[in-house]
């Protein structure tokens, strides 16, 4: 059976981890990138392999270091035969107030959630080409609506839903790129949002889960006829 490679960028914890897990059990090999995270990808690392021998490799970068981005994209075009799926997944998320903030605040949720993204679906673009592969961002189903006391961090997916849209067309017809948009899947670990003020303002009535974004992102790797779309997994709540 021939594999193909998908690279999830934050795929050691949380959302990314069963988005790596998901992609695999899809018949991926997975390429796991991971910042602070070593221990974790690790585990994955070798929880993966034990289901299917040399199905995944992990690589360490900051995505603050640009010359690095081109480093790992080099590294995987040496190593694999072919990528397939990149999952700009990796994303700084906390509160920046508008009046006090530090420029380092920019440089992490910019670089993390944006230029990031940016860079790697460049430097991947010739590789994804090669196999009519895809992009899919991982955004936020709240960015619309703006979100109050995270103005840099909106920023940032605001202009990486309008990257989607835009890669969508600059790399058309051989690559698709879409983005999927979370809403309340995992209650933020700043203690920022009370459980029950959320659910109230979801349709249906609970929060969601990672294995829901994950199954949006393989969904997405199937649908050869969509590209530029942002898919909103957020149980309803953007309609209020």
């Amino acid at each position: 059976m021939t594999y193909k490679t998908a690279l999830i960028t934050g795929g050691a914890i949380r959302i990314g981890k069963d988005i790596c897990k998901k992609l695999h059990g899809n018949g991926y090999n997975i390429i796991c990138h991971y910042n602070k995270s070593e221990n974790e990808a690790k585990d994955l690392k070798s929880e993966l392999n034990k289901l299917r021998e040399n199905s995944c490799e992990i690589f360490c970068l900051d995505l603050n270091d640009f010359e690095q981005v081109e480093e790992l994209v080099n590294k995987i075009s040496n190593n694999f035969n072919s990528l397939d799926v990149l999952v700009n997944n990796a994303s700084s998320f906390f509160k920046t107030d508008i009046e006090n903030h530090d420029d380092s605040d920019w440089d992490d949720l910019i670089n993390s959630n944006l230029r990031g993204p940016f860079l790697l679906s460049r430097h991947c673009k010739k590789m994804l080409s090669k196999s009519n592969g895809l992009i899919i961002n991982i955004s936020d189903a709240m960015v619309n609506r703006g979100m109050k006391n995270y103005v840099i961090y909106s920023i940032a997916k605001a202009g990486l839903e309008n990257l989607t849209k835009t890669l969508a067309r600059e790399f058309a017809p051989e690559v698709r790129v879409n983005a999927v948009a979370p809403g309340a899947i995992l209650l933020p670990s700043d203690g920022s949002s009370e459980e029950q003020e959320l659910l109230n303002e979801i349709p249906l009535n609970r929060i969601g889960t990672e294995r829901d974004i994950s199954e949006a992102v393989v969904g997405l790797t199937k649908f050869s006829y969509v590209t530029g779309q942002i898919l909103k997994i957020d149980g309803g709540r953007s309609l209020n």
